[in-house]
């Protein structure tokens, strides 16, 4: 009796893992469409400052030099890390999906043996596509650095960090097209400093944008939207 209770038990063992192996994917992609929409397209960033045209100074009646072609712009692309300020675009101009990120004002200020970091993300939606996002789930903390030195990990938005921070009544309704809005955001770290924010594109973190926590030391300023 007891081998027919425990033949019996396998067998339905084995039957719920393969319905969770079978229904768990399309969980995930529930979970991932609770978080709003995929996104595919790559960020970038482009300098806009402008480099001055060379000059050359000759005599008369003698040939002008052939000047050197102009420098390419100076652009960021994943995997490298954005920048605090950067203006980080997603999708080509004209494509219906079109978004512009921009990480701003990161804070840190001690709560008891832990830091409470808070910062701002400012998305614009510069396509003609509506844009479904939840930067709570989706922006995370992925290095810090601390007394010990640097560490990596998975630091995550929280109530009780965005209630101490004292955000609340957070406006998380669909971007329409031409629309803009910053989103705050706070998480605990361990004691210590943010070095790298990640926002999951797609929703689990194969396309995503990464930003470290400094100003761009190359250039400043936007391109045109």
């Amino acid at each position: 009796m007891n081998d027919e209770l425990s033949l019996a038990q396998v067998q339905r063992s084995m039957l719920l893992r393969s319905i969770y192996l079978m229904v768990a994917p399309i969980m995930l992609l529930f979970v991932v469409l609770a978080c709003g929409t995929i996104v595919t397209d790559l960020a970038s960033y482009i300098c806009p400052t402008a480099v001055p045209q060379a000059t050359a100074t000759t005599l008369a009646g003698t040939p002008m030099p052939t000047l050197p072609p102009m420098p390419t712009p100076y652009t960021i692309t994943p995997p490298q890390d954005f920048y605090v300020g950067d203006a980080v675009f997603v999708g080509q101009s004209g494509a219906p999906l079109r978004l512009r990120f921009r990480l701003q004002n990161v804070q840190t200020q001690p709560a008891g043996s832990r830091n409470l970091v808070t910062w701002r993300l400012e998305i614009r939606n510069l396509g003609s596509a509506t844009y479904e996002t939840i930067p709570v789930a989706l922006m995370v903390i992925i290095r810090i650095n601390t007394a010990s030195g640097e560490q990596s990990g998975t630091w995550r938005t929280s109530e009780t960090a965005m209630a101490a921070a004292g955000f609340t009544s957070e406006n998380y309704d669909p971007l329409t097209p031409g629309s803009i809005r910053v989103y705050r955001l706070a998480a605990y770290i361990p004691a210590g400093s943010v070095r790298q924010f990640a926002f999951l594109l797609d929703g689990e973190g194969g396309n995503r944008i990464t930003w470290v926590n400094a100003a761009n030391p190359y250039c400043s300023g936007d391109v045109a939207d």
